[in-house]
């Protein structure tokens, strides 16, 4: 776990009723108490037990930006049909220094949909982002760039940074003058882009040579191999694939539980935004190679759109045999 100061009651509150799926808030409208919803019973509730607290909230509460939801989701009303993420942007970056680049600006493009009678001078369209090393989600304002042909715009959303840390996480808003404040948050799940794009991107997915000791010998492979990734949120899907023969074929080991081989599964919390998972490797037989490399699927429940990122690329990690 990370080092970082306890939540209040009031914030961790706050927290799990933002992460509710779609089903839970259905309970909570037709009479259901917050209590049975979130599954608080007995001495969670008196605060009399010094046992942890229970595993997913406080891994939620690791998320970047500790998770917490921005004013475009407390005080809007979600409708994609207002604004919506492309799923389109672009990348300018800037400055130079001695490991490269110092700056980058994503354009994320937004689908805006005008209404009548909108006074212009307070119609804003924007996000609201969270990244790595930020505990404050930060809002960016966008411009006006063409109407479509369905007659819906396209609005462009300059998002910048400086730390470049692996991936942000955002949710798109939209006040269309006429008081309507509308938001696309992908159905809670946030949405997702690399700073840096994959062929630049040591930090959203990388090896955790640490807290790996796997060996490649005559007999096989065996042991665990350990991998950092940003927490961008709770539910996630992750995945190992390998080779054995230079990705001429591909197999893929799934996510299990602990004392399972040949399954990921949550290790730790390393500081703040990242979480460790391992695999426990054991794979007999007579390799020449092994490569391997992990995906991290972002946007994996309530319908929202995924995002894929991946670990070492197209071409993975090699394993050195010894």
């Amino acid at each position: 776990m990370s080092h970082r100061s306890p939540l209040t009651f009031a914030q961790t509150l706050e927290s799990s009723l933002a992460r509710l799926s779609e089903r839970q808030r259905g309970l909570l409208a037709t009479g259901s108490t917050l209590v049975s919803v979130l599954g608080f019973v007995g001495p969670a509730l008196t605060g009399c037990d010094s046992a942890p607290a229970d595993d997913a909230v406080s891994r939620a509460q690791e998320v970047i930006a500790n998770g917490q939801p921005d004013w475009a989701q407390r005080m809007g009303a979600r409708n994609r049909s207002m604004i919506r993420y492309y799923s389109d942007f672009w990348r300018e970056f800037s400055g130079s220094g001695r490991y490269g680049y110092t700056g980058v600006t994503v354009f994320i493009k937004l689908r805006v949909q005008p209404v009548v009678g909108a006074d212009l001078s307070y119609k804003k369209v924007g996000v609201v982002y969270r990244e790595v090393g930020n505990p404050t989600p930060v809002t960016a304002t966008g411009y006006y760039f063409a109407r479509m042909p369905d007659g819906a715009e396209e609005w462009h959303v300059p998002v910048r940074s400086t730390l470049r840390q692996g991936t942000f996480t955002f949710n798109a808003w939209y006040e269309d003058g006429i008081y309507g404040r509308h938001f696309d948050d992908n159905n809670g799940e946030l949405y997702a882009i690399s700073w840096n794009g994959e062929a630049g991107d040591f930090v959203t997915v990388r090896p955790d040579y640490a807290a790996s000791n796997a060996k490649f010998g005559a007999g096989g492979i065996k042991g665990t191999l350990a991998f950092s990734i940003v927490d961008l949120d709770y539910d996630k899907d992750i995945r190992l694939e390998w080779s054995t023969d230079d990705w001429r074929t591909t197999n893929v080991f799934g996510m299990g539980g602990p004392g399972e081989s040949n399954k990921l599964r949550w290790d730790a919390n390393i500081g703040i935004d990242f979480d460790r998972w391992v695999i426990d490797v054991d794979l007999p037989g007579s390799f020449t190679s092994f490569r391997y490399r992990l995906v991290y699927k972002h946007g994996v429940v309530a319908g929202a759109d995924s995002v894929e990122f991946v670990g070492g690329g197209r071409g993975g990690y090699s394993l050195p045999k010894t």
